[in-house]
């Protein structure tokens, strides 16, 4: 995922336009089994700064992960400001650039880092998903299980079978 950036360095102060699709860094969210349904679109300008360049765009992905309530298929459509400094050394004033050498940038790091950070909290297939039923696990979007609500069992109930038997003794 490198970005030819010697245009920008030859001419400081202008912006250039730049236009990528690279591939989805897929191995990097593997574990959390979140998945790509084609390329990261990278686009902005860049701008030479003396012996740095910044950039500056929007990065677009399209992510899938099974649904947090029914474990279907969830979509979701990214679409990320970013605002990046590269520099050849390390600055103090700029902590979070990141570092090159020659006239290419590497943007795997800056896709990754900006796909992880704006991550939802949860994927889910709808918002108003229904989740499966917690005694027979049919999907409760598909149409109801039959199941009896009164037969529904929690991970307390057995704690509060014994908390009826007490005051039943006690009475």
């Amino acid at each position: 995922m490198m970005l030819n950036v010697e245009k920008a360095l030859k001419q400081p102060g202008e912006n250039l336009e730049f236009d990528l699709r690279v591939p989805a860094p897929v191995e990097e969210f593997q574990a959390d089994q979140i998945g790509f349904s084609g390329d990261v679109a990278l686009h902005g300008y860049m701008t030479g700064i003396g012996d740095s360049v910044a950039l500056h765009g929007e990065l677009t992905a399209a992510l899938v992960s099974p649904c947090a309530r029914c474990l279907e298929e969830a979509r979701f459509d990214m679409k990320v400001p970013f605002d990046e400094i590269f520099v050849r050394q390390p600055d103090p004033d700029h902590p979070d650039a990141y570092l090159f050498e020659g006239s290419e940038v590497d943007l795997t790091d800056l896709t990754v880092a900006n796909i992880a950070i704006n991550l939802p909290m949860q994927f889910l297939c709808r918002e108003d998903c229904k989740g499966l039923c917690p005694l027979c696990g049919q999907n409760l979007n598909l149409g109801s299980c039959g199941c009896d609500p009164a037969l529904e069992r929690s991970a307390f109930s057995a704690l509060k079978a014994l908390l009826d038997d007490k005051d039943d003794k006690e009475v």
